[in-house]
């Protein structure tokens, strides 16, 4: 397990496999066409095809070095995993990458000589090809054609996925493909599916989070997307513009397709900076580190993981400035509260386990929101939810 996905709760509260509902017969129109194209061919033909634009794709998840050993791989002959396109459904002969995306970025910022931060592309940390350290795709041109020719003419297993018809389609493959590589998040597969404004603009203003990095236990913006997924997950909630019907995936992605219909710039950056100033505030209610934490009242200690059900209901009540101003007057009644709501097994279980049923969600807005107005004589609204489970 990494560093960061110890520091969230199991994946139950998050997105996963079980929210992406699909039925064979989402499959009978589709067709996979295989097919081994050199460099050469993806360098000249497909980047005017691909959609590699950054705000559209996964924060970078290679280093410099990790892109060089990529060259170096192509250089050797060495055997480069598959890569897996899927034809847009509105737009014939343009792809979006389900696997493979850091490989043909990686081509791209080596070829173009400039690296997606803007300094100059140069080899670096190869060991077996040491003699290339130091050098771009220019000086290699240059100097070395016959290194160029061999990464022009390296052959890479391409395949492509026509005629899908549904968004949960490519998300079930995405889930599927060998776990052995870094495969797209939710989150990333949504930037891809769900192009849009509002899609690319949260990305950007997220982050520029340091204290939605901090609650999350990051100390920048995450590469897989996990902070821009907590952002939009709490806007959604708290939008009462769409909603929630047990599906976690159906109701983020109705909520971006929302927001970029009717994109503003400010229903962006006002919100990002409010929650901001929501969780620097918020984050004094609490000791280090047990921020959206579970108590466990037999040991009276938190749990170590970030626990995104728990933030559902926590950031949902402290956007009320009143709630939030109270609790910060007397802090010692807020975590009061806060650790004796843990002895109910009911709020438990519906912050630990099903959490993204109908039932456990509306159960535990309900339940943390009757206590703060029992405490504090405050009613809060909670969010959109179906009536039914």
């Amino acid at each position: 397990m990494s560093e960061l996905e110890g520091l969230f709760e199991e994946e139950e509260a998050a997105e996963g496999g079980d929210d992406y509902l699909i039925a064979p017969s989402d499959f009978e129109d589709i067709f996979v066409i295989p097919s081994d194209w050199t460099v050469s061919t993806l360098r000249q033909e497909l980047v005017d095809i691909v959609d590699l634009e950054p705000h559209f794709q996964r924060r970078s998840v290679w280093t410099t070095r990790a892109k060089s050993k990529f060259i170096e791989s192509l250089v050797l002959g060495i055997p480069i995993p598959q890569i897996l396109l899927a034809e847009r459904q509105e737009e014939k002969n343009q792809f979006l990458v389900l696997d493979g995306k850091q490989r043909l970025s990686s081509m791209k910022e080596f070829f173009d000589g400039v690296t997606e931060d803007g300094a100059p592309f140069k080899l670096q940390g190869l060991d077996d090809l040491k003699e290339l350290n130091g050098e771009s795709w220019k000086s290699i041109k240059e100097d070395k054609p016959y290194i160029a020719r061999a990464i022009d003419a390296a052959a890479i297993r391409t395949a492509v996925i026509r005629g899908w018809r549904r968004d949960d389609v490519l998300y079930e493959i995405f889930h599927r493909l060998n776990s052995g590589s870094v495969r797209l998040s939710p989150m990333e597969l949504r930037m891809s599916l769900i192009r849009g404004p509002f899609v690319r603009e949260a990305i950007k203003q997220t982050a520029e989070c340091p204290n939605l990095q901090k609650m999350l236990g990051l100390k920048r913006p995450d590469k897989r997307m996990k902070d821009v997924e907590v952002a939009i997950r709490h806007f959604a909630f708290q939008s009462f513009e769409i909603e929630y019907r047990g599906n976690l995936k159906e109701f983020l992605d109705d909520y971006c397709r929302f927001k970029n219909r009717s994109f503003e710039v400010g229903q962006v950056i006002e919100p990002v900076q409010h929650l901001e100033k929501l969780i620097e505030e918020s984050l004094a209610l609490f000791e280090e580190k047990t921020f959206s934490r579970k108590f466990v009242p037999e040991t009276e200690k938190f749990e170590g993981s970030f626990n995104r059900a728990i933030f559902d209901v926590l950031g949902g009540s402290l956007e009320n400035q009143e709630f939030r101003k109270a609790a910060l007057e007397d802090i010692d009644k807020f975590r009061s509260m806060y650790r004796t709501a843990f002895e109910n097994s009911s709020f438990v279980r519906s912050v630990e386990s099903t959490t993204k049923s109908i039932s456990a969600t509306k159960y535990r807005f309900a339940y943390w929101y009757e206590r703060i107005e029992k405490e504090y004589g405050l009613a809060l609204r909670v969010p959109l939810i179906k009536k039914n489970d």
